[in-house]
């Protein structure tokens, strides 16, 4: 039932827009033969006879000619056939006139004086006007048809990659939550073990970070300084489980003007420096250091490493890195540069980060 009314509609729209071409063509016609004389009813019916011609040529070149072969830059097969129905158009044109004027001269109410007026060409030139006129408005048409639906194309399109960037993204996320609480978990059972008395300050430091990344990950950008914190109390809590065998050097901005940045950027980072890190000897070393000016942020961190890790690939310094390279391809493309390697018995990780994320207020 829907798709008989919309194809009732349809071919209404259809008729529709022919009867208004008819008319216009009609008046144009009337007033373009009629323009010297007073009597207007032979130029309306001699345009009577050149109609069907006229709506032959209009359906052909607004219907096929031009989106078939014009709109298709199909040029030589539309210059083609433009000319060859121009040629055909040319001969029925000149049989409606003859038959037009047959038809007026048999009527004794018509004067004469319209006869002798016509030149044959003049009457083409009429002809090819309002041909001329409804291609144009055709071609206008739809073209913008076509604008219209490569927009809606574009945005579908957008959308789309939008949408498959948000899914990969939250696939990161989840990525990044349960590889850090094992990993924090392990630290603390480690303490529980030991029956060491920082336990609850551990469990304290853990639930601040669950915090974190529990909330502050759903949002798309957070202020770095939260970032920040939330390092200074990984620290505080590797701090606490590894007490003198580790040694950590840290550096933070002593002063953060709002610059904003994709949460759990920088803490997989650190989490991974102590979990593929190894000490040297009795003693493990940690360097940390962030700066952050007018939409730049630098983060360089160093570790050391075992030197039976040293031979192993980059590539396998765990989930971490990985799950980092492809959040900054995501979130920050064309703005950062993210490099890592071995040097001796050291790891050394630098990222830097153009954003022009909007300020905390």
């Amino acid at each position: 039932m829907k798709n008989k009314k919309r194809l009732l509609i349809q071919v209404s729209k259809k008729l529709l827009e022919q009867l208004s071409i008819c008319l216009g063509a009609l008046l144009f016609f009337t007033f373009y033969f009629g323009i010297t004389i007073s009597d207007l009813a032979p130029a309306f019916t001699f345009g009577v006879f050149l109609l069907p011609v006229t709506m032959g040529m209009v359906n052909v070149f607004s219907f096929y000619i031009i989106p078939k072969y014009l709109f298709q830059q199909k040029y030589f097969l539309f210059a083609l056939y433009t000319i060859y129905t121009l040629i055909i158009t040319f001969f029925l044109i000149a049989l409606s006139s003859f038959y037009g004027f047959i038809f007026i001269n048999s009527l004794e109410t018509i004067d004469s004086g319209f006869m002798m007026s016509k030149n044959l060409y003049l009457i083409i030139i009429g002809v090819y006007i309002i041909v001329l006129i409804t291609s144009l408005f055709s071609a206008y048409r739809e073209s913008y048809k076509i604008y219209l639906r490569n927009k809606e194309l574009q945005f579908a399109l957008v959308n789309g990659e939008l949408q498959l960037k948000q899914d990969e993204l939250s696939y990161l996320k989840m990525q990044i939550h349960p590889h850090f609480l094992f990993n924090t978990l392990n630290t603390i059972y480690g303490s529980a073990i030991a029956k060491s008395d920082q336990t609850p300050e551990l469990i304290l430091k853990l639930s601040n970070l669950l915090d974190y990344i529990l909330y502050q990950t759903k949002k798309s950008f957070v202020p770095l300084q939260d970032e920040v914190d939330h390092l200074k109390d990984y620290l505080d809590l590797e701090k606490l489980r590894h007490g003198e065998k580790l040694k950590i050097e840290s550096t933070f901005p002593k002063q953060l003007t709002g610059e904003m940045i994709a949460p759990m950027l920088f803490l997989p980072l650190l989490e991974n420096s102590f979990k593929h890190g190894k000490s040297q000897g009795n003693e493990a070393f940690v360097e940390l250091r962030i700066d952050a000016a007018e939409g730049n942020i630098h983060f360089f961190l160093t570790n050391t490493v075992e030197k039976t890790d040293q031979r192993e690939p980059l590539e396998s310094s765990g989930i971490g890195l990985q799950n980092i390279q492809k959040r900054l391809e995501l979130l920050y493309p064309n703005a950062h540069n993210f490099t890592f390697e071995k040097v001796g018995s050291y790891f050394i990780m630098n990222l830097h980060i153009q954003t022009n994320q909007p300020k905390s207020s």
